[in-house]
């Protein structure tokens, strides 16, 4: 670029630069330099952190005051009445359900024992005709005496019992020679002057008959009877 064509330069006074710049207070200056001081400060300190650490000597254990427990254990004392509480609840219920459970079952037992009852009520008078005609076939075969004449009968009388044993009915006999009043009938004596046979079953006459524990018609038998001569 030529002399020619370069743009002259202004020199600015220097009266005129003081001008442009800003005026700064002495004071702000001095607080600023302050502010950067104490920040430099705090963060020297901080780069040693083991001068601010504490020691557990320097902390004294706090150990729990009672009244700082008191809530804690009136919570304890009543959650521990809950659970008695509701241990109370379940021991009566678990009560009441086996009170019921043997309330139902005595009503079941008892229901079954009327139905027992009531069909036996019903179906005994038919029990007795059919036992009273085994024993009239029984009386017929023993005095017609003799196996082959007395087969026929013989076999009705056992075929009368196969009917009877289906319905439940069974025939029986004691095994014991003194004489049972609940499950036997005497229907003839025996004299006797031995004080030590009296009222023992001299002669089983025809059997007894019964459903269960319930006896449809007892055994016949014959016992002995003291001779009323004879010395007791």
């Amino acid at each position: 670029m030529s002399d020619a064509t370069r743009p002259e330069e202004t020199e600015v006074p220097p009266e005129t630069e003081e001008a442009q710049m800003p005026s700064v207070e002495p004071e702000a200056v001095e607080v600023a330099m302050i502010m950067a001081a104490s920040a430099y400060e705090v963060v020297d300190t901080w780069e040693n952190p083991a001068e601010l650490r504490i020691e557990p000597e320097q902390v004294e254990a706090q150990e729990p005051t009672v009244d700082s427990m008191a809530p804690v254990l009136e919570a304890i004392t009543q959650l521990g009445g809950r659970m008695d509480r509701l241990q109370a609840v379940m021991d009566r219920e678990f009560r009441a359900e086996s009170s019921r459970e043997k309330v139902v079952d005595r009503l079941h037992a008892e229901l079954q024992e009327y139905k027992n009852d009531l069909l036996l009520k019903i179906t005994k008078p038919i029990f007795i005709d059919l036992i009273q005609l085994h024993d009239d076939l029984g009386k017929m075969a023993d005095a017609i005496g003799g196996a082959d004449n007395t087969q026929v009968l013989r076999d009705v009388q056992q075929g009368l019992e196969d009917i009877l044993y289906r319905q439940g009915v069974e025939p029986f006999g004691t095994e014991d020679e003194t004489f049972d009043p609940r499950r036997q009938r005497a229907v003839s004596t025996v004299p006797t002057d031995d004080p030590g046979q009296a009222k023992r079953i001299a002669v089983r006459l025809r059997p007894g008959f019964s459903m269960g524990e319930k006896v449809i018609r007892p055994e016949l038998v014959s016992v002995y009877a003291l001779n009323r001569s004879s010395p007791s």
